[in-house]
């Protein structure tokens, strides 16, 4: 295997300012870099300016739209990756890359798909700090171990390397720190072969930055048994196992959305909420992607000119009839990528991303039917833990969390004026409903009573303050002007 140019270094960084150029330097002093990736994780100190300021051209610079947490910005930057191999760099100086020869050995002679650089082979020096971390970290990777039946000695260290192969063949769901024994249960799950070796240690104080806390060492701990190789059945409800969340077949999918959408007919109140909540973003030319039966058209139609798009004949069918005589209101059967480059000051998404295969590739499409300035409203299902066996009959690819569909949304080219969850009260109902009891969450009668005496009170409570989860996302995405 040639040893020049031939890693890919991901970063991810958040208020590093002060730090992230001098890091960068010393990575790309590395003959085994390719290329480095940068992802700033929302930060407010001027961090992806430093690092735009970096002018070698192997460096990319990633920009998350909010603060979403180190795994959210692994798994942005582990999608851009194009070299054999990828390492995990902290934008701090606690990691040194002069060390990547000592990482990548087993990598290049083709002993290992996976190295760990372990802090704790005291061979090499490391800086003596707090106890308490350390035994924490021993903690966490012995009960790593007993349910991996790996023998690490350092699962919480940043440096793991990989063959990019390993990288591409799962998902990281962990958005923050639970993303090391998350990808470490994974990579035993799936048999690659693991090494370690030593590396040198810079460990910082809290004072000069550094940022894991004890909640952090709680959530490890549920990773640790979430993820594990030994409970099967919690890896097929999580998404290691990925064949329950195979599409229905269209005909089936078609039909069971139909039902569903007649029975929101009366949820009057349920649509009203989500057309406020495009209030003040919305206007102008408008392009409804996926307007079903014309719920949200018939509301849309108070911000502006609306062309209802519908790809289903049965749809289309009643759109047709129902706006026949409406002077504002065009009823389009063509694929969005056809609609027409920057013709649009807004795109209207709701209940439609979930069922596209390439959520990317649409976003994209979307982003290029609107005018520079142009915004989405898009809404969409939360929680990839509500996902039920009636998510999969109605033709969903996915629910989504907040970091995923920000992330998507971002590399779709657009940048976000508003990300939220909504209707916290829905989320607990679907969850025993769908999830638990495996009924039909949709039922005309329960969902008049819900809209009736539920909705109102639920959407006043989150017009005041903003809910940590929710059975949906509510994003706001705008198309930049340049």
């Amino acid at each position: 295997m040639e040893r020049s140019q031939c890693l890919s270094v991901v970063m991810s960084c958040f208020n590093e300012a002060d730090t992230v150029k001098v890091i960068a330097e010393q990575v790309l002093d590395s003959p085994y870099t390719r290329e480095l990736i940068i992802v700033d994780d929302g930060s407010s100190d001027g961090t992806a300016e430093n690092a735009r300021g970096i002018s070698d051209p192997r460096v990319r610079v990633l920009v998350q739209p909010l603060n979403l947490g180190k795994g959210a910005a692994l798994r942005r930057g582990f999608a851009e990756v194009t070299s054999p191999f990828v390492i995990v760099q902290d934008a701090d100086l606690e990691y040194d890359p002069s060390e990547y020869d000592i990482v990548l050995e087993p990598l290049l002679d083709g002993r290992a798909d996976v190295v760990y650089g372990s802090r704790f082979h005291v061979a090499r020096p490391h800086r003596v700090l707090y106890f308490w971390h350390a035994v924490g970290n021993r903690f966490l990777t012995t009960a790593s171990n007993m349910m991996t039946n790996l023998n690490l000695s350092d699962m919480e260290t940043c440096y793991k390397a990989f063959r990019r192969e390993v990288v591409e063949s799962f998902e990281i769901e962990e958005d923050r720190f639970g993303f090391e024994p998350e990808i470490t249960a994974k990579v035993a799950a799936s048999g690659w072969r693991v090494y370690e070796v030593g590396i040198s240690y810079a460990g910082r104080t809290y004072a000069e930055g550094k940022k894991i806390g004890w909640k952090d060492g709680v959530r490890a701990m549920y990773c640790i048994v979430r993820y594990s190789p030994l409970w099967p059945h919690l890896r097929e409800r999580r998404g290691l196992q990925k064949s329950a969340e195979e599409p229905a077949a269209f005909e089936e999918a078609d039909a069971e959305l139909a039902e569903t959408l007649d029975s929101l007919v009366d949820a009057s109140n349920y649509a009203d909420w989500i057309a406020s909540l495009m209030d003040g973003h919305i206007g102008g030319e408008i392009l409804e992607v996926g307007a079903g039966h014309g719920t949200m058209t018939e509301r849309l139609l108070a911000k502006g000119r609306v062309t209802a798009n519908e790809l289903s004949d049965r749809c289309l069918g009643v759109l047709r009839s129902r706006f026949a005589d409406h002077p504002d209101v065009a009823v389009s059967d063509r694929p969005v990528a056809e609609a027409g480059e920057s013709s649009f000051d807004s795109a209207v998404l709701v209940n439609v991303l979930e069922h596209v295969d390439d959520d990317l590739e649409f976003l994209q499409e979307v982003r290029d039917a609107l005018r520079p300035g142009g915004k989405a409203a898009i809404f969409v299902p939360a929680l990839p833990a509500l996902y039920s066996d009636f998510d999969r009959r109605i033709g969903h690819h996915r629910r989504y969390r907040r970091s995923t569909l920000a992330t998507v949304v971002a590399r779709a080219g657009m940048e976000i004026d508003d990300l939220r969850y909504v209707n916290s009260t829905g989320a607990v109902a679907w969850w025993i409903m769908a999830t638990k009891l495996g009924r039909v969450p949709t039922k005309r009668g329960p969902v008049r009573l819900y809209d009736r005496a539920v909705v109102p009170v639920t959407r006043r409570a989150e017009a005041s303050r903003r809910p940590k989860f929710g059975q949906s996302l509510f994003c706001v995405a705008r198309r930049p002007e340049s």
